[in-house]
């Protein structure tokens, strides 16, 4: 795949390049953009601690753009809500799914990209909250369980009555707390910060990770079974997507296992924790990356009326897999299948090239997806 860069120093365009990202930062964090120009773009650190975009060819051919955030405005209009999402997006320190994730929630609730967007920004900031907690309570109970001594009590602790589960929870986190040479107070931030980061993957109940795994593997399959009956160049499209749909759903069903195993030994999670908060961050940030960016292909494919009018969008927009995923797991990333190329057609004023409908219709569209994204 190749690159164009557009930058004020540089407005030409520059020679092709090849992109093949190696790690997933490099390859950069889908944006939900609403600006159909802006479909599949990724953001990405760029020099001097700028951003830069990544954005697919709008032809519909190869290769991709890379823009500079500031200078976004040079490479296509704006809508307002992506105006904002702009600005707010220039001041991150740090590029991950879960900022832009954290972002697009706050614009959202501006109502720039209409009610049912702010909406479902409130409710996935509500679905965090009592992911968090859940994460809390089952943190504890493994704790619990881990420090009890065999028999000690013969009510399990996640049957307790939650008078009885609090006296034993203040009972483990001190037993904890004189091992490992600390406050009481230290491990129960320490257990608070942890249920934070775990609220995604969750530990012994679902959360926004598998639930968004669930969704690949349904969509997945759908888009086999179109694949059989489907005529190129759909079949092919359909076949780019259950191939690399099939790669990440392995990939995140390991890395998913091994972020919940962590939750197995709460005194040793806790240790780490305190020492090296890094190692446990990237740890259970790996099914994030691996995901980020399908969620819009699922949402084009649920919210189609017709499958055969989103499937060549949905194959434009799959992930590149960075061989930095290869230290993940077992599983060797190898390099997908060329990605296809669309069809020429004739476009009327105002139309998108890709779908037919017009620019305001894509726009709206967008702005469900947007809407799914949060």
């Amino acid at each position: 795949m190749g690159t164009t860069t557009l930058s004020a120093s540089a407005p030409a365009i520059q020679p092709v390049e090849s992109f093949s990202p190696t790690t997933f930062l490099e390859r950069g964090v889908a944006v939900p953009f609403t600006t159909p120009q802006l479909n599949g773009a990724r953001a990405r650190p760029g020099e001097r601690r700028s951003l830069e975009l990544i954005i697919p060819n709008p032809s519909g051919g190869r290769g991709v753009y890379i823009v500079a955030l500031g200078h976004l405005h040079d490479f296509c209009p704006l809508t307002l809500n992506d105006r904002r999402f702009t600005d707010a997006i220039s001041s991150l320190r740090g590029v991950t799914p879960e900022t832009i994730r954290l972002v697009a929630r706050d614009v959202a609730e501006s109502g720039l990209a209409g009610q049912a967007a702010a909406a479902a920004a409130e409710r996935a900031r509500d679905g965090d909250n009592i992911a968090k907690l859940q994460a809390n309570f089952d943190l504890l109970i493994n704790l619990v369980r881990q420090t009890e001594a065999l028999h000690e009590i013969a009510i399990p602790p996640e049957k307790a009555s939650l008078q009885d589960l609090e006296h034993r929870g203040r009972r483990a986190v001190h037993r904890i707390a004189g091992r490992l040479r600390r406050t009481p107070e230290d491990v129960a931030a320490a257990l608070e910060q942890l249920a934070e980061i775990f609220k995604g993957v969750g530990v012994r109940h679902n959360a926004r990770i598998p639930r968004e795994l669930e969704t690949l593997t349904n969509v997945r399959q759908d888009v086999a079974k179109f694949s059989q009956t489907a005529t190129d160049p759909a079949a092919s499209q359909a076949r780019v997507v259950s191939t690399s749909a099939d790669l990440t759903i392995k990939l995140v069903t390991a890395t998913l296992t091994d972020a919940r195993a962590l939750a197995s030994d709460v005194r040793a999670l806790v240790v780490n924790w305190t020492r090296v908060p890094d190692a446990t961050l990237q740890l259970l940030a790996r099914p994030d990356w691996l995901l980020d960016g399908w969620n819009r292909i699922c949402a084009l494919w649920t919210s189609a009326s017709d499958p055969g009018d989103a499937i060549g969008e949905m194959a434009a927009l799959v992930p590149i897999i960075p061989r930095e995923a290869d230290a993940w797991s077992s599983y060797r990333v190898d390099p997908l299948i060329d990605l296809p190329q669309f069809r020429r057609t004739v476009v009327r004023q105002l139309e998108d090239w890709r779908t037919g409908v017009t620019v305001a219709d894509l726009i709206a569209r967008n702005e469900s997806l947007f809407e799914q994204s949060l």
